[in-house]
């Protein structure tokens, strides 16, 4: 690899660490305007980085149950734009 693939990568990666402390404070920011549940769910996930089973055990709440809240209210997020997602990254 060359000095500049590896100035490049060192870039690409320094760009997604940026976007991912970014993308924490939006959904923590947001995470205040949830339901207590919702709320639970998602600092749990995404601000202590527990597992969604583990999260299931803390919360003594089926896994099923967990994964509908996350997904509720990702979508949510999603449609209010709080995560500032770049639809075209992904394409």
């Amino acid at each position: 690899m060359n000095e500049t693939a590896t100035l490049e990568q060192a870039e690409q990666e320094l760009l997604l660490t940026e976007k991912r402390k970014s993308w924490k404070n939006n959904i923590t920011d947001a995470i205040d305007l949830l339901d207590e549940q919702e709320r639970l769910v998602m600092a749990l996930h995404y601000h202590e980085e527990l597992t969604l089973l583990e999260i299931s055990q803390v919360l003594d709440i089926p896994l099923s149950k967990v994964k509908i809240i996350r997904d509720k209210t990702l979508k949510v997020f999603l449609q209010c734009q709080v995560l500032n997602v770049d639809r075209r990254s992904s394409d």
